[in-house]
């Protein structure tokens, strides 16, 4: 391995670190300084890896990245320097680095990730041969006019394709904005779908061009789609708790036969070595995809996975910030935004919302008798023993404190009680120990409902019954208390 890897710092100290890291395993690592002609450097030189102390450059950052992508540099941008926040890390890949590395962890994280960067970096390579192929086809084959319009309509579409979406964070509508570049003016299929992970959910989005799809076989496509990624991952989907998304305003669910199953092309969505998608494409019915359409299919599969990659890190990122550190659930600020979110889907669709709001007896005593580690670990085994009581589509947040709170989707109070009741059950059976002491450890529980609240009223009231009914429990010794 004889890959360049260039430092931008102004620290001695650091060119010595990552030449300890990087140089036994074979790269060359050169240092400049920030009084350099910088610019210059990273544009002359095909650098693997630049790594830059962000906390020396700050804006600089963004100004060399966009500087990169202008000039189609192959090189991979990794910052590094003090720990910062979620949301600012999030805001520097979104301008197009590849990661960030806290100065804490230089020495666990830097080989790592210089690596997944030159994976990435492999991948960006490929794409642009791909590029750089297509245009080469288009200038031998000037001579028929036919013929060249559509390579450079392919051309155009994979440009699009790749400004717009290769760096798309946010892929809650791929699909419409990979049309909206221009696909169906270089292909033309009867169907376009697509499979994706964004955090924990697994989507499937299809475009339809014909007038109506028989229900049935919508379904089989579906299952088909979900078994072919098995077959190359390993890993098994259950469609019927894929979130689906149809785009096509003509198009009717219907009893009609227009679409055979039987010619459809999946392209992996692949990157290092890894599945992480697939895009499906069926052509219409007596048409067939030449081998110059598969060729464009594998290179936009590719845009695709590294677009898709991008947005699952993002999406991971985005999370940090609303999860709670010691327990691993959502925090204070993640329920908000949830509950926010549920309440607003329930009164759309005249659906019921339960909460729970759940808070230890005495948690100061055990804090102040057996110490603040006891405390923790106390915390960190009633959330997951929460964890293992509610159902998958409940959803448990840390709001704050020795304070818990439970989301319930479309759940009545009778159900909710019972599943206070389930909670209550697993934390007095739960072993709290301490240094090899157990710990007696009590909850209480509040609960409220939307079906109780005015039609004006909003989450806040929903917030504030089951507070309300929390320390009325907690006084009675009800240990639940639901309808006052």
């Amino acid at each position: 391995m004889d890959d360049k890897i260039l430092v931008i710092s102004d620290q001695k100290k650091d060119w010595n670190l990552f030449e300890k890291i990087l140089g036994p395993k074979g790269f060359d690592v050169d240092i400049i300084s920030l009084s350099e002609e910088i610019e210059d450097i990273i544009l002359e030189n095909d650098f693997a890896a630049i790594l830059a102390d962000y906390d020396r450059i700050e804006d600089r950052a963004c100004k060399w990245i966009r500087l990169l992508q202008k000039n189609s540099s192959k090189s991979c941008f990794i910052l590094y320097g003090e720990n910062k926040k979620a949301e600012e890390i999030s805001e520097i890949l979104q301008a197009g680095a590849y990661g960030f590395i806290s100065r804490s962890n230089l020495s666990k994280r830097t080989y790592k990730t210089v690596l997944g960067g030159m994976e990435n970096r492999k991948s960006f390579i490929e794409i642009l041969g791909m590029i750089n192929e297509l245009k080469e086809v288009n200038q031998n084959l000037e001579r028929e006019k036919e013929d060249l319009r559509k390579k450079n309509q392919e051309f155009s579409f994979i440009n699009r394709l790749t400004t717009e979406v290769a760096y798309d964070m946010n892929w809650s509508m791929i699909l419409p904005r990979v049309l909206d570049t221009g696909l169906l003016n270089v292909i033309k299929p009867a169907l376009l779908g697509m499979l994706y992970r964004i955090g924990s959910r697994w989507n499937l989005a299809f475009h339809l061009s014909e007038n109506g799809i028989n229900k049935e076989i919508l379904e089989n496509l579906k299952q088909d789609i979900a078994d072919k990624f098995y077959s190359l991952s390993g890993e098994k989907i259950l469609i019927k708790e894929t979130d689906f998304h149809l785009y096509s305003s003509s198009v009717k669910i219907s009893s009609s036969d227009s679409i055979s199953l039987s010619k459809q092309r999946v392209m992996p969505l692949t990157l290092a070595g890894k599945p992480l998608g697939l895009l499906v494409i069926l052509p219409k019915k007596g048409e067939e995809f030449d081998d110059g359409k598969l060729e464009l299919l594998s290179t936009i599969s590719n845009i695709l996975a590294l677009s898709l990659k991008n947005a699952q890190e993002y999406h991971r990122l985005k999370e940090l910030a609303v999860k709670d550190g010691l327990t691993g659930i959502l925090n204070h600020k993640g329920f908000q935004d949830t509950i926010q979110k549920e309440f607003q889907r329930a009164k759309r669709y005249n659906r019921s919302l339960s909460l729970i709001m759940i808070d230890i007896d005495n948690f100061k005593v055990i804090n102040d008798s057996q110490g603040h580690q006891a405390g923790d670990l106390v915390l960190k085994d009633l959330a997951e023993c929460l964890k293992n009581s509610v159902r998958q589509t409940d959803i448990l947040a840390r709001y704050g404190g020795d304070e818990f709170a439970i989301i319930l989707p479309d759940t009545e109070m009778k159900r909710s009680e019972m599943l206070s009741k389930r909670v209550l059950s697993a934390v007095e059976n739960h072993d709290f120990r301490w240094k090899s002491k157990k710990i007696n450890v009590k909850i209480s529980c509040g609960i409220s409902t939307t079906r109780e609240l005015h039609f004006q009223q909003n989450e806040k009231e929903l917030i504030s019954k089951a507070d309300a009914r929390l320390y009325m429990a907690k006084r009675s010794q009800d240990l639940i208390h639901s309808i006052a």
